[in-house]
Parts: structure tokens; C-alpha cells; sequence
């Protein structure tokens, strides 16, 4: 299991972290895919998070998350 960390409203929700099964290799829309169906009443919030490894954003290309710290970052505003 993996655990990924959670900010802003979806921590709200959810709780600082959570553990899920990821594969060795994946890219952002991957994880997005797999945390949604695991937690499909905030799929559409999920959806629209950055992902962080190892405190860098990451895109289409895969990374590696053997050992690697997970988050996700849902969109805010401040004013």
C-alpha cells in the first residue's frame, strides 16, 4: 500500500492521508484514475488535483513511486 498525502478541502473531507495499491510506475492522470474510484463521491475534485513525487508536480510522463512521497493538491483560491 501506498500512502498520499491529501491538502487543502479534499483533506477536509478525507483525512491528511490515504492508502492505496499503486502501481511500481504511473503518471498524474494514472493516479488520479485509481484515488477516483477508490473515493468516487469526490471523483470530480480528485480529478482536477496536481499530483506531487517526491515534491515535484508531475504530468503525462510516468514516475517511479517505489518509496516516493505522494500528494495531492486540489485547486485553491485566497483573497
Amino acid at each position: 500500500m501506498t500512502q498520499i498525502k491529501l491538502f487543502a478541502h479534499l483533506a477536509d473531507i478525507l483525512g491528511p492521508e490515504i492508502e492505496l495499491e499503486l502501481p511500481i510506475r504511473a503518471d498524474r492522470s494514472t493516479i488520479l484514475k485509481l484515488v477516483a474510484e477508490s473515493y468516487p463521491l469526490q471523483a470530480d475534485l480528485i480529478k482536477l488535483c496536481n499530483v506531487a513525487v517526491n515534491h515535484e508536480y508531475i504530468y503525462d510522463e510516468p514516475s517511479d513511486l517505489t518509496d516516493a512521497e505522494i500528494a495531492l493538491i486540489p485547486p485553491v483560491s485566497g483573497g
